[in-house]
């Protein structure tokens, strides 16, 4: 299968990592062959130019139990390769890796993945390149024979027992002055809010000038300005910005789908008070407002 030759730009997570020598499960027809076993003896001491990043270690007691202490930094060398990393988390049933597997190979990927086993509800979904990367992750959650995968971003920090608050959000910068259409400088404002992952069609081609589009790796639990200043400091504008469909994340729980304020956890009262009374949130002025407790959509009866 044909590899993508571009790399992304260098940042915290080092160089793409090297599929050489590297079996891709799930890809039909790959050539590569899997590593062979080695012992720890022969790995330590193999040849210098090994791509194997060196560790310093510390041994000491941390809380009372022993510990193993390394630097951030070289945690960080360590995760490199698994920067085009994702996590696909099944909440009520998760098919055999096969059928994912299968699933990942009928997109037509750009580069090799692999599957693997994190938990009886977390798949760990290891790409390539960026580009295969911000096409999956843009999605936000697939179905695999009738059973939601929902994708979360991997970290050198990543629990299962938690969710992560980074999710690709697309921003929009309305009436963006036309010469501001320009890679690097809607890379440059996506980067304002986190990650940048990409522009929509239309804004690469220049087709719908009136909005430019950015896809964004932001952390949702941060606020994040609604205006920024872009140009010169003296013949500069005020630009707006919109971000679409954010998805709600309990700093509570840490998991989406609620806000700490509508948690039942944090906020025992609420499930006593709430009991057969729903919350109904209608977008207004491109923001979730409550409207009241005792709302009910068009179609559906008072009790």
């Amino acid at each position: 299968m044909e590899k993508s030759s571009s790399s992304p730009p260098p940042d915290v997570w080092g160089a793409p990592p090297s599929t050489t020598g590297i079996q891709a499960a799930g890809v039909a027809g790959s050539s590569v062959s899997a590593p062979t076993s080695r012992s720890f003896r022969d790995v330590l001491a193999g040849s210098s130019t090994a791509k194997t990043p060196v560790i310093s270690f510390t041994k000491s007691l941390v809380k009372g139990v022993p510990a193993l202490l390394m630097s951030e930094e070289d945690i960080l060398k360590l995760a490199s390769p698994y920067q085009f990393t994702l996590v696909g988390k099944f909440s009520v049933r998760r098919p055999n890796l096969d059928a994912i597997r299968n699933f990942f190979s009928k997109l037509k990927l750009s580069g090799n993945f692999s599957i693997g086993l994190l938990d009886a509800r977390h798949v760990s979904i290891q790409l390539t390149n960026d580009l295969d990367y911000s096409r999956v992750f843009s999605r936000r959650s697939y179905y695999i024979l009738n059973c939601q995968m929902r994708l979360l971003k991997w970290t050198p920090f990543f629990d299962v027992k938690e969710e992560s608050p980074i999710v690709p959000i697309w921003i929009s910068f309305p009436n963006l002055r036309l010469h501001f259409f320009n890679t690097h400088v809607l890379h440059a404002l996506g980067s304002i809010f986190g990650r940048p992952l990409q522009t929509d069609q239309a804004t690469a081609n220049r087709s719908r000038p009136s909005v430019a589009r950015v896809l964004v790796e932001i952390d949702i639990t941060k606020k994040h300005p609604k205006d920024i200043w872009i140009g010169s400091e003296n013949c500069g504008y005020l630009q707006k910005v919109d971000f679409e469909k954010v998805p709600y994340f309990c700093l509570h729980c840490k998991i989406h789908g609620h806000a700490i304020q509508d948690c039942f956890v944090a906020h025992p009262h609420l499930k006593k008070n709430n009991e057969g009374v729903q919350k109904v949130y209608v977008p207004i002025g491109g923001e979730k407002k409550v409207l009241g407790t005792n709302v009910f959509l068009e179609g559906e009866v008072n009790p």
